[in-house]
């Protein structure tokens, strides 16, 4: 695996329960999509693109190939989410990172009066 770089925004941001399964993984940083999302769920986030949506916040970590098979896992990828190499900025660089991505969304989306959707577990 060439990329080794995780964008999260949802349960595995610092601070948040799944958060204990890249937790000794290295933080780079807090960053924001270049790509625009929606978000919808039911008490988890799950992003899907949008052109006509909203930045999405979130943090980056650098993970080991051992570690992606914990959160593929976690993230059902290939089945509930499926994970994508997107870009995003961090601390002022454009960092190519993978982000798990809802395969099917449902109609509860996220609401926000942002520009960014900053998800913090209430929908």
């Amino acid at each position: 695996m060439e990329n080794k770089f995780l964008f999260v925004y949802g349960t595995l941001k610092r601070g948040f329960g799944n958060n204990r399964i890249i937790s000794h993984t290295e933080f780079v940083g807090s960053a924001i999509s270049l790509d625009r999302f929606d978000v919808s769920g039911w008490g988890f986030p799950c992003a899907y693109l949008n052109p006509e949506g909203k930045l999405l916040q979130g943090e980056i970590f650098k993970l080991s190939e051992h570690d992606f098979i914990s959160t593929d896992g976690l993230e059902g990828n290939g089945f509930l989410y499926q994970r994508e190499i997107r870009e995003f900025n961090c601390n002022g660089k454009i960092l190519r990172a993978w982000i798990y991505i809802i395969i099917n969304p449902d109609n509860n989306t996220y609401k926000t009066n942002s520009d960014v959707i900053n998800w913090k577990s209430s929908y």
